[in-house]
């Protein structure tokens, strides 16, 4: 039987973490479940998923002994999960994540932590309230070349970090031009508040700069003018001096690419792919070591065991999970202050 402490842990370190995954979509399939198998430390026990079809494939990839629920609340009404992972819609984080902690239940969930800072900032002190453990997906984090890039950075490879810039093209979102990430009412943003939410973590870890003085952003309906979301964006963060952050996303590319490169006193370095070149003040070029990792895919599951060990710390001590919850109500504050300057035409808006 699970504990039903908020905070306790399994009743012997060898026995997984018993909880809950909240939505069965492609990234729950795909990318958490796969991560949670791999990471080995939890159990995913019940699922909640109110499409039919979609709990079949949950049975089908958990087992017969999986206990499945049209919704939360039925699950939460007969089940005593140690946690609760959140892969519904971006529009429904903030109820799902709210019905968790109201349960006492510890809350790993998919980016973005919410769609509204307000929203981000009402369930972070709900979590602190309650004591259980909060803590967002960053798994990007943990890709191998963002690690080797963090790695050159905390070397002293290019001396401090000034600049990034940081595009990210896609032809379509995930899903395709049917897509659920096109939708408002799921979504609640387009490619700003998908793509813009990686970029921004990412973006903040390596510059190391604090948080942002100002916000500058443009958005726009390139290629899916009837979508209710931008599939393109352009953000400038200023961080005060001479230290800022420049950020392009589009849904409406000819190809895929991805594209970084940090500017230091000392140095650049740019993220190519699988490599990280780092390249002197003088000229000269060579590549920073790239760890190898498990064979990567399109869900990135092999990314998501990290996130994992980063919450199994938090449910002992939710504590721990601080810096997490510090970069997600960051983000936030950021993608809601680049969404007011895009309607004011590009207009700077400063952040507190």
């Amino acid at each position: 039987m699970t504990d039903e402490r908020a905070g306790a842990g399994p009743a012997a370190a060898h026995e997984p973490i018993e909880g809950a995954l909240v939505g069965f979509g492609g990234v729950a399939e795909h990318g958490h479940l796969p991560g949670f198998q791999r990471h080995g430390g939890f159990a995913i026990t019940s699922v909640a998923e109110p499409d039919a079809t979609r709990r079949e494939r949950a049975r089908a990839a958990l087992g017969p002994a999986a206990r499945l629920y049209a919704s939360l609340r039925d699950l939460l009404a007969a089940e005593k999960p140690v946690f609760v992972d959140v892969a519904v819609p971006p529009a429904l984080h903030a109820e799902t994540v709210a019905a968790a902690i109201i349960a006492r239940r510890h809350v790993l969930t998919e980016k973005p932590l919410a769609t509204t800072l307000a929203d981000a900032e009402s369930l972070l002190a709900a979590a602190q309230r309650a004591g259980v453990a909060l803590v967002t997906a960053h798994n990007w984090h943990y890709a191998p070349a963002f690690r080797a890039a963090r790695a050159a950075v905390q070397a002293g490879a290019i001396g401090r970090p000034l600049r990034i810039d940081f595009v990210t093209e896609r032809t379509e979102p995930a899903g395709g031009p049917d897509s659920w990430r096109l939708d408002r009412s799921l979504a609640g943003g387009g490619i700003l508040m998908d793509h813009g939410w990686h970029q921004l973590y990412l973006a903040l870890g390596l510059l190391g700069a604090g948080a942002p003085r100002s916000v500058r952003a443009t958005t726009a309906r390139r290629r899916f003018t009837q979508a209710s979301v931008e599939d393109t964006a352009e953000v400038t963060l200023h961080f005060g001096g001479d230290v800022e952050a420049h950020l392009v996303l589009t849904w409406a590319a000819t190809e895929r690419r991805t594209a970084v490169t940090l500017s230091g006193d000392g140095g650049s370095l740019a993220i190519d792919g699988a490599r990280v070149l780092v390249r002197e003040t003088g000229g000269a070029q060579r590549d920073w070591p790239v760890l190898p990792d498990a064979p990567d895919d399109s869900w990135h599951a092999a990314w998501f065991p990290p996130v994992l060990d980063l919450f199994a710390a938090a449910l002992a001590s939710p504590a721990t999970a601080a810096p997490n919850r510090q970069e997600a109500r960051m983000c936030q504050s950021v993608i809601d202050a680049a969404y007011r300057s895009a309607a004011r035409g590009g207009d700077p808006v400063a952040l507190s």
